[in-house]
């Protein structure tokens, strides 16, 4: 039995592979994005909204829901092929199993978001003001906490009749607390660009970026240790 190291990046490369040569839900994840922002685009401009706002309103659906896809795909792959059998019977910790289909769903979340933030940057004429790391940071805290409950919950419902409208229930339902600081700290950054955007003194009541990020980074400890916890009895059932 290899180590738990060696065992994480085996299931790492084998699922992360098999999305990228199947390339089954990176382009729905993108596409069901871009819908999105022209959507919110449409409607911010028609209400006359602070467009900075919906900016960030609109970047954090569209990874929600895209984590929520990649948390239905991740295990329904896994029954379709019958690889989950294979994966309970080698010598390797359950534990283990979830994380590394934790940084799959990670990984492919950063790449959905290397090409909607721009698009959303473009369609909503925002900018981050030059704080790329803060930006980067919020964003990558966010697909850990939506992707280590959806891995977890995607698991939990992938044998249920309405498996994906039931992890969307459940997954939002369990997020919304941390969606509060994810959304404070991305209207904290977003800067309106133009004379379009108005009412910035909404980021003067959005509250403080550095609060917001350490709600996010404690939600997404608790996250993950409750969930990497709970994922051998789920599996095992």
């Amino acid at each position: 039995m290899g180590s738990t190291g060696d065992t994480i990046k085996a299931i790492f490369i084998k699922d992360l592979v098999t999305e990228l040569r199947a390339k089954q839900l990176l382009p729905t994840m993108i596409m069901l994005g871009v819908l999105i922002a022209w959507i919110f685009r449409i409607a911010a401009g028609a209400a006359s909204v602070d467009i900075s706002v919906a900016a960030g309103a609109v970047l954090l659906i569209a990874m929600l829901f895209s984590g929520i896809l990649a948390g239905d795909k991740g295990f329904a792959v896994e029954h379709e092929n019958d690889c989950i059998s294979s994966l309970l019977l080698a010598p390797v910790d359950a534990g283990d199993i979830y994380l590394a289909k934790l940084l799959v769903n990670i990984v492919i979340l950063c790449i959905f978001e290397v090409v909607t933030v721009p698009i959303v940057f473009v369609l909503f004429n925002v900018s981050a003001g030059g704080r790329w790391l803060e930006l980067f940071a919020v964003l990558l805290l966010g697909n850990i906490g939506i992707s280590s409950v959806g891995t977890l919950l995607g698991c939990v419902v992938h044998r249920t009749r309405a498996a994906g409208s039931l992890l969307s229930v459940l997954v939002m339902a369990v997020l919304m607390p941390m969606m509060i600081p994810a959304i404070v700290a991305l209207l904290s950054l977003f800067a309106p660009v133009g004379p379009q955007a108005v009412g910035a003194g909404i980021f003067q009541v959005a509250g403080d970026f550095k609060a917001a990020v350490g709600y996010m980074a404690a939600f997404d400890a608790i996250f993950v240790t409750v969930c990497w916890l709970l994922f051998g009895l789920v599996v095992g059932d």
